[in-house]
Order: structure tokens, then C-alpha cells, then sequence
């Protein structure tokens, strides 16, 4: 057993619950996840990009406790949980400035036909050899990137406006 994955045995190794998402299936896997982590840093704020990096290294953990239960026995390894944590915080501070509303919108959509379409059985990105989707990953690394927005927002000063 490789001992970046996750795995059963996560528990009691727990740099797994970060490495897993480091290491992939193979090159396919691997440029897949890179290609998905890349839209949601391109399109967010550069102002919000470093501390999305920041985020998604408080995320990851717990992502992986979260979806070891869907393991069933198996192994994962991947960051496609956690780009769909990036496109959910990236969409919702999009969608939170009126001048790019529009592209958060997008961007949150195209994450919920994901999450919708492989929730009903069709997966967007069924595999390649030698590895399958975990769409439990892409489900719960959404929702905790949509939780984890807020702390997107910590140490934002609001500027009162001159009377």
C-alpha cells in the first residue's frame, strides 16, 4: 500500500489526509486535477488567490476525513475534491462583487451540473485506467469550500463612506 494515499490506515498516518491529495492514479489523473484546480485560481480575484491556497491546505484535511467513508475499502488520491472546493469558494466570491456576478454564477453552476449529474449517475470525468471518479469527494469538497468561503473574508477591513 502506498503510503501517501488514503486509506483505511489514514487514522493513525495522518499526513495522509494531505498527501492524498498530491498524488494521483497517473499522468491522465494528474492533469485532469491540475487543469480543474487551474479555472477556479485564473477566474477568482488576485487579491483572494493566495489565501485560497491557504484555504484549501485547512480544507484538505478534513475533506479526506470526510470521504473515507466512501472509500469502501479502496484507496483515493486526487485533488478533484479539492478543486471543487476551489470552484465553490472562487464562485461564491465572484458571485459576492457585483462586477463579476455573472462569472460566479457561471462558475457555481457549472459546479452544481457536475455534483447533479454525477449524483444521478452519469459521471462528467468517469476515469481512466486503472482509477474511477469518487463522487463523494467532488460532493463534499464542495460543500466545504462553500463553508469555508467566509474565511476568505477574515481581516477585511469595510471602509465607511464619507457623509
Amino acid at each position: 500500500m502506498n503510503r501517501w494515499v488514503l486509506a483505511a490506515g489514514a487514522c493513525s498516518e495522518p499526513w495522509r489526509l494531505w498527501t492524498c491529495h498530491a498524488v494521483h492514479f497517473g499522468l491522465w489523473n494528474a492533469l485532469l486535477n491540475l487543469g480543474a484546480l487551474a479555472v477556479p485560481f485564473v477566474l477568482a480575484p488576485a487579491r483572494l488567490r493566495g489565501r485560497m491556497a491557504l484555504v484549501l491546505l485547512l480544507v484538505a484535511p478534513v475533506l479526506s476525513l470526510a470521504i473515507l467513508a466512501s472509500l469502501e475499502g479502496g484507496a483515493y488520491r486526487g485533488a478533484s475534491g479539492l478543486a471543487c472546493s476551489a470552484w465553490a469558494m472562487a464562485g461564491i466570491a465572484l458571485a459576492w462583487d457585483r462586477a463579476t456576478r455573472w462569472e460566479g454564477v457561471g462558475l457555481l453552476a457549472l459546479l452544481a451540473v457536475k455534483i447533479l449529474a454525477e449524483t444521478y449517475g452519469k459521471a462528467i470525468m468517469p476515469g481512466g485506467a486503472g482509477w474511477v471518479s469518487l463522487p463523494a469527494a467532488h460532493r463534499w469538497g464542495a460543500a466545504l469550500g462553500a463553508l469555508a468561503f467566509p474565511l476568505l473574508r477574515v481581516g477585511r477591513t469595510v471602509r465607511a463612506t464619507p457623509r
